[in-house]
């Protein structure tokens, strides 16, 4: 009730001050124009090209030299360009990202459950978050779509979407080459080089290599080698382009990129364990083990005995089509793309060489024979992974306008997918001893040792057809400045499991299917050139899917989601000031959350629709011009979260409670801020000078709804500061030279990116951010 007063507050507030803006706009207008102002950046949310301040929705944007400026080089470097935007990782692997939008985020890699934001390269949907952490390189632009886009884009963008577009090859030839060296042995390479439009005949091609590496940011003391250290990487990465116009209305344009991401994912370290199993493991140096490393604060030295090699590849292709057919534009975009990922034995723990008093496994199945093992090595947690996954998907757009009134998009839509997973485990189980254990004159143990092994292998397809049509009008009667938007998505999905193992069960081949037609109504007003309000409310959806895990698979259901936003765009003081301002009420049905399995104690978990939850909250950006060379920005994101209901089944006793009162929204924060400040001059002959200064905040953030250890391994909020100094523009020959100084989390924050409580195992550990980090680079433009 609370959340409606506000938002309905929210906007009343819009309605009274927006014409009061504009009769102060108006006012400008009135005076002499000044010589500069803020850049335009043209998007293409909505299918067509415009400016992003005549979009009429929630979309931040950042064009090629922002990205430089900014130092961003993969989608982990992304989170601090919108408000409202989190990205977070994955324990164990280097290429999988969580992205949360307005709090809606899905943070289980598990190739059977879909994404809640959709991430777009070129066009093209990358269907799993597992494989997304992919090195950018050569980009135009980057744009955040805040909210559901269930007309435009489709299912699984119920957070919103994140569109990466490349550049495209230039008609004049051209390159550059750069090479940067940093903290912890780090060295990047990268060369573009663009061939100009060959002999008249309209191809013209672009060419891209990146290299990057560095070793480790904490020391295992079981290997000698920094490069096989937690958080050392070696990273390849390619793309070829070709664009085809001879300026006949037709234009192909064909890309391939392709990625290789070999290293150790960062370290994960245990911050609590249960006191019982503490005791067991405090024997472990008297056995001639190891003592068990368990730390609130972050380690600089852990102990994995499996030092886990994690190896990502990525490719794709993407062929885009357009033809103009008077009015109007056909386009066709075609992709496939494919990831494969290796994972070889990898210790989530940080707990190499623990010993501890052992018994058979078979003490876990009737009748339960006590068969003593004697002492032998505790392996708290650890996995290896094989997983696969390719892709193919088709899209036609019809983009055109029926006079000044009328701007239409209608679409078809396919995409199917493949992915498999063999994914074993292991884990030592500690377990109270049902009559003390003597070891020693005097001494005694509680509990004993039960290591297990499981395996997880499974195969999965999934296939979607959709159509779609989004049609705006611009009535002349009021000078085209009111515009009223309607969409329509049909879609349809078929999913399909052939399972093999965990044991039980026996192997399984399930399917199901899904079906939602998704709706979008918008009206914006054009108060004058500069200023623009608007009102959207739309739908959502997330496919269904099932759960691999489980032993009773009936699967999950799709979760639903109704937004209303209500938004101000505006440039103010002859475009020397630019405001905009966003608030949304978002209801959800049948939300997918984690949970653990009825039965197992806590030892395993599964997606379940459990909830229903309310999201409102308000989104501000500013970009300010103060004077010349001297620019500044800043951005701030709340949301209020609330679970009206959330059934959990207690692992224990199997009876479902309802939590909402006390459950947590993970991997997500109520509160994201921004503030950005650059300053750039001539030095004559020299160059040109840039000084960029960023800092970015998020609120506390919790990793699971609930569980034991929750508040423990909880993130408290953190700030991060990262700066860049550059020289540019220094003449050469005839080509130009710079050189950057950079840094990276400059005060040294403690941070985390993930988290995890093992249930019933008994302990909970994070992974920690990259420590300060510093560097230098060379380019050279030609």
């Amino acid at each position: 009730m609370h959340s409606k007063v506000r938002f309905r507050a929210t906007l009343a507030s819009f309605a009274l001050i927006a014409p009061w803006l504009a009769a102060t706009a108006h006012a400008q207008e009135a005076a002499e124009a000044a010589p500069e102002g803020l850049g335009d950046i043209i998007v293409t949310a909505q299918k067509r090209a415009e400016s992003l301040q005549d979009t009429p929705l929630a979309v931040s944007a950042v064009d090629a030299e922002m990205i430089r400026e900014r130092g961003i080089t993969s989608v982990a470097d992304i989170g601090s360009i919108a408000p409202n935007l989190v990205i977070s990782e994955t324990p164990s692997a280097t290429a999988n990202p969580s992205i949360a939008i307005r709090g809606i985020v899905d943070n289980d890699p598990i190739l059977t459950a879909d994404p809640a934001v959709g991430l777009y390269v070129d066009g093209v949907i990358v269907g799993r978050s597992a494989g997304a952490l992919f090195d950018m390189m050569d980009l135009e632009r980057i744009e955040v779509l805040r909210g559901p886009q269930g007309t435009l884009y489709g299912r699984n963008t119920t957070g919103g979407a994140v569109n990466m577009i490349s550049a495209k090859p230039s008609d004049d030839f051209g390159g550059s080459v750069q090479m940067g060296y940093g903290r912890f042995d780090e060295f990047m390479a990268k060369a573009v080089l663009d061939t100009g439009e060959l002999l008249d005949s309209g191809v013209a091609l672009k060419f891209g290599y990146y290299h990057s590496q560095r070793d480790g940011t904490v020391d295992n003391v079981f290997q000698p080698s920094d490069k096989r250290d937690p958080g050392a990487r070696n990273v390849d990465a390619l793309r070829a382009a070709l664009r085809f116009d001879k300026g006949t209305g037709f234009t192909l344009d064909y890309s391939y990129d392709f990625s290789d991401r070999h290293g150790r994912a960062n370290a994960f370290q245990l911050r609590a364990m249960r006191s019982d199993i503490l005791a067991y493991l405090n024997f472990s140096p008297a056995f001639g083990g190891t003592a068990p490393l368990v730390s609130s604060e972050r380690l600089s030295q852990i102990r994995l005995d499996r030092d886990g090699d994690v190896r990502d590849k990525v490719q794709g292709h993407t062929l885009t089509m357009n033809i103009e057919i008077g009015d109007a534009t056909l386009r066709s975009i075609t992709g496939y793309r494919e990831w494969d990922n290796r994972i070889v034995s990898s210790d989530i723990d940080g707990n190499g060489g623990l010993v501890g008093f052992l018994v058979s496994p078979a003490i876990l199945a009737p009748p339960n024979p006590f068969i003593p093992l004697g002492i032998g090595p505790v392996d708290l947690f650890h996995t290896s992974n094989e997983r696969h996954q390719n892709q193919i998907s088709q899209e036609l757009n019809l983009i055109g306008s029926i006079g000044d009134e009328f701007d239409y998009v209608v679409g078809a839509y396919y995409f199917r997918e493949e992915a498999t997973e063999d994914n074993p485990q292991g884990f030592t189980l500690v377990l109270p001893s049902p009559v003390p254990i003597p070891i020693a004159p005097g001494i005694s143990l509680n509990s004993f040792g039960v290591n297990v092994d499981t395996r997880l292998t499974y195969r999965h397809t999934s296939r979607s057809m959709a159509a779609f049509t989004q049609l705006t009008w611009k009535p002349a009667a009021l000078d085209n400045r009111l515009s009223i938007t309607g969409g329509l998505r049909y879609t349809e999905d078929k999913k399909h499991l052939t399972q093999s193992s965990p044991i039980p069960p026996a192997p399984r081949d399930l399917s199901k299917k899904f079906n939602r037609l998704n709706w979008l109504a918008n009206i914006a007003y054009d108060w004058n050139d500069d200023i623009m309000t608007y009102v959207r409310a739309s739908t959502g959806y997330k496919a269904g899917g099932f759960n691999a895990r489980a032993a009773d698979n009936n699967g999950f259901d799709p979760e639903d989601l109704t937004s209303y936003e209500i938004g101000f765009k505006s440039d103010l003081f002859d475009r020397r000031v630019r405001v905009n301002l966003a608030a949304f009420h978002s209801i959800y049905d049948d939300l997918q959350v984690q949970q653990f399995l009825a039965g197992t104690g806590g030892a395993a978990s599964t997606t379940v629709n459990a909830a229903k939850a309310t999201y409102t909250g308000i989104e501000a950006e500013l970009q300010v011009l103060i004077t010349t060379g001297l620019t500044a920005n800043a951005s701030i994101g709340y949301t209020d979260r609330k679970y009206k209901t959330f059934i959990f089944v207690d692992p224990i006793s199997g009876l479902p409670i309802d939590i909402s009162d006390v459950a947590k929204f993970q991997y997500s924060a109520a509160t994201t801020a921004n503030v950005g400040a650059q300053y750039e001059t001539a030095l004559g002959d020299i160059g040109k000078l840039t000084a960029r200064a960023d800092w970015s905040y998020r609120s506390k953030i919790y990793w699971h709804p609930i569980n034991p250890f929750n508040e423990e391994i909880a993130d408290g909020g953190v700030g991060l500061l990262s700066g860049r100094l550059t020289l540019s523009e220094i003449p050469l020959g005839g080509s130009e030279a710079s050189v950057s100084l950079w840094g990276k989390n400059l005060t040294g924050e403690d941070y985390l990116l993930s988290g995890i409580d093992f249930g019933s195992l008994g302990f909970a550990g994070v992974m920690y951010g990259d420590p300060r980090s510093y560097g230098v680079e060379l380019a050279i433009k030609f």
